[in-house]
């Protein structure tokens, strides 16, 4: 006959403390000293119990958390559709549980998030367990994320590691690595020691600068110069991607020499593309861009690109989705402030057998 579950009771007879007591160290919250609340997790482990999470989650209202995300339109829809499938996802693989996410589309302008912070504290603040966003550099996002850490709301950010002080995580790619990658991808390429002139494009310091490029930007100019010091690096920035791709092919008319171009982002990478398609270059310049979503797996598939730098924007907005839900459902911490997920790889061989994430 099996043995009957443990249950709170049990646990806090067994150790002479009350239930609440026992509830708060197993859901990580304050008020139980940490040499008892290590005793009633140890004895709790070899007791068996487990927390039914689901029924403890029935038994409240519906849990509803804001995702603030830039709409998924036109250029824009490279990198934040892909954000929003992340999220959609991870509520889907949890209909058993009262929770779902409250989505605030809106423009990827410079103060496009702070308006939509605005709206959900205005009018969701008692509404809501959470909220996940991306980090934004503005007056009116700051102000409002203050305003929702001050009411307790834990605070998810995707992205850019920023508002340290006030967000609970922040889940982002490893920027710097992703720059890196493609430099040393390059560099494989070249038979013999690398010294020829790249263009480097995207938008790290343009007038709504992005901070994630310009640290995959850094990360691709410190391994040349550390691995390849002769090498050559041009320039094309703008928050503009067809004003990149201007300057671009007046570079490539100025240089014939330029041997690849590195895109730090999604849509200056569809940008360089057809660049290069539209001056039947296509092929002959070596092209690493960001990114993989459908147009950028087309152009890998046609050899306009070379090699994509996956940064898994899917599997970050999942995984800050999960660990919003985990601390405020199961009490659980994050394993770090800020969580990484490191960029792979992506070559045409490899795109059919390589999950998208």
């Amino acid at each position: 006959m099996p043995q009957p579950k443990a249950t709170l009771k049990d646990i806090a007879h067994t150790l002479g403390v009350s239930t609440t007591t026992v509830h708060r160290a197993l859901n990580g919250k304050q008020g139980v000293s940490d040499e008892v609340s290590l005793q009633i997790r140890q004895l709790a482990a070899q007791m068996g119990y487990k927390t039914n999470y689901m029924a403890s989650a029935l038994k409240r209202k519906d849990i509803h958390f804001a995702v603030a995300l830039p709409k998924p339109t036109l250029d824009d829809r490279y990198y934040y559709l892909n954000l929003w499938q992340g999220v959609r996802r991870f509520f889907s693989e949890i209909t058993e549980f009262s929770a779902e996410p409250l989505e605030f589309h809106y423009p990827l302008t410079p103060d496009g998030n702070g308006m939509a912070l605005k709206q959900i504290y205005e009018q969701h603040c008692g509404d809501i367990s959470g909220l996940i966003t991306i980090a934004v550099e503005h007056n009116q996002s700051s102000y409002f994320l203050e305003k929702l850490a001050g009411r307790g709301v834990p605070i998810l950010l995707i992205g850019a590691d920023m508002y340290q002080d006030l967000r609970l995580c922040c889940v982002k790619a490893y920027d710097e690595l992703a720059g890196s990658l493609a430099a040393e991808l390059l560099c494989s390429f070249y038979p013999r020691d690398f010294a020829e002139t790249i263009i480097l494009t995207g938008n790290p310091t343009g007038d709504f600068p992005m901070p994630d490029q310009a640290k995959n930007a850094a990360g691709f100019e410190q391994y040349l110069r550390t691995h390849a010091p002769n090498a050559r690096i041009l320039t094309a920035y703008s928050p503009v991607s067809h004003h990149s791709g201007n300057q671009v092919r007046a570079l490539l008319a100025q240089h014939p020499e330029v041997y690849a171009i590195y895109s730090t982002s999604a849509r200056h990478t569809v940008q360089m593309c057809q660049v290069l398609e539209t001056m039947e270059l296509s092929g002959r310049i070596r092209l690493i861009g960001n990114d993989r979503f459908p147009e950028s797996e087309e152009y890998l598939a046609k050899g306009t690109l070379s090699a994509i730098i996956d940064k898994k924007i899917m599997k970050q907005s999942y995984q800050a989705s999960q660990i919003l839900f985990n601390y405020v459902l199961k009490g659980e911490y994050p394993s770090s402030s800020t969580v990484y997920v490191e960029p792979s790889i992506l070559l045409h061989s490899c795109m059919d057998f390589t999950a998208h994430g």
